[in-house]
């Protein structure tokens, strides 16, 4: 039986058989174990078979599921990252799955999917949004391309809708200092993680990643070489820059470096009986429990609404608002580069080149005393 349960674990497994590899001779078998229920093992079976033997016998009618989790296992074997595959699962939950939930795959042609995008058009989403779910799609149905469900991707013959550029929020100094003025003093924590998004152009999870081992007092520089992520289990786990510019030095600026040494300090009096090493604690921890992505984005919606003089901007803007403050400080493109961990200069350009006017670099301590 290819389904059985396993005796030693009192799991379930599936163990199908492949028959003769083409190129071996050899017989071909896989199993998969540690399964929790007989269903979700009797549901995997068929497409283990389609996975690992290109077995289409036990199939019966292609679904848009099936094809979501075909697509979802290749992107694992091809090493994606758990934030790519937890962005693809939110979309395929929140827009196709329903949608496409009786969709015969095999009969759907171009006009289908063109009064798909027309619903998603409806919904008000931004042709940026929209061209990002068809790619999602698109696919999809290359999956089923692949595995021979079907001859043709009926997406390719859709064009992308035309995208306005994004206007580009951030702050000002006074207005990023009007915001500091907000916080409480219990809140500082969450102040001092604001003070560092915007002195460093860090990204959020960068922020939340960053641990005592990573900052250098001496040389006054932060490491950046992990950013805290979300796993689709739902559980925190650190991982590596996307790109090797993502590994990179940031200094920072005097006031900056004595206020983090002090928190470090008070720091270590709040949490020294909860670690064995206190060098890594999250720089912005301050409970036993570790600082995450919700907690912050709380923390800045509860300041936001002590104030109704400041436009209301994504953590995101934060690294913009970096930018544009070394902008207005004559910095060199090229240092930007390197501080935001771009791959390369055109990039900074496209996204930040309108803000440019032609100045020479001049760079140091601006920083200092303006936060």
């Amino acid at each position: 039986m290819p389904v059985s349960k396993d005796k030693q674990t009192g799991l379930w497994k599936v163990d199908i058989s492949g028959g003769v590899n083409p190129v071996t001779g050899k017989r071909r078998g896989y199993t998969k174990r540690n399964i929790k229920t007989r269903r979700e093992a009797l549901a995997l079976e068929p497409l283990l078979r389609v996975q690992k033997f290109g077995d289409l016998s036990a199939v019966e009618g292609v679904t848009l599921d099936l094809l979501y989790t075909l697509t979802q296992e290749d992107d694992r074997m091809n090493h994606c990252r758990s934030t790519y595959l937890n962005t693809q699962a939110s979309y395929y939950k929140k827009h196709f799955e329903g949608y496409f939930k009786e969709a015969q795959i095999d009969k759907i042609t171009h006009r289908e999917i063109e009064t798909f995008r027309q619903t998603l058009i409806d919904q008000g989403l931004a042709p940026s949004t929209i061209n990002r779910l068809m790619a999602q799609l698109s696919k999809l149905f290359n999956t089923a391309v692949k595995h021979g469900f079907r001859s043709d991707n009926p997406c390719t013959v859709l064009r992308k809708l035309a995208e306005s550029p994004n206007k580009m929020n951030y702050w000002t100094v006074e207005e990023f200092n009007t915001f500091m003025s907000l916080f409480e003093v219990s809140e500082y924590p969450y102040q001092l993680f604001f003070k560092v998004a915007f002195s460093t152009g860090m990204r959020k999870g960068e922020l939340l990643g960053l641990t005592w081992e990573d900052v250098d007092f001496n040389r006054q520089t932060i490491q950046v070489n992990k950013t805290l992520v979300r796993n689709p289990n739902g559980e925190l786990a650190l991982n590596p820059p996307k790109t090797k510019a993502g590994y990179r030095s940031i200094t920072i600026h005097n006031s900056l470096t004595k206020e983090l040494r002090a928190w470090k300090e008070k720091q270590h009096q709040l949490l020294a009986p909860f670690c064995e090493d206190p060098e890594t604690l999250q720089v912005f921890q301050f409970i036993p429990e570790p600082l995450n992505e919700f907690r912050v984005k709380y923390a800045y919606d509860k300041v936001m609404k002590r104030t109704n003089k400041l436009k209301k901007i994504r953590i995101h803007d934060f690294r913009h608002s970096h930018v544009a403050l070394l902008i207005e400080n004559g910095e060199d493109p090229y240092v930007i580069k390197e501080r935001l961990g771009h791959a390369s200069i055109k990039t900074t350009y496209n996204t930040y080149g309108h803000l440019y006017p032609n100045r020479q670099q001049s760079l140091s301590d601006k920083l200092d005393g303006l936060f």
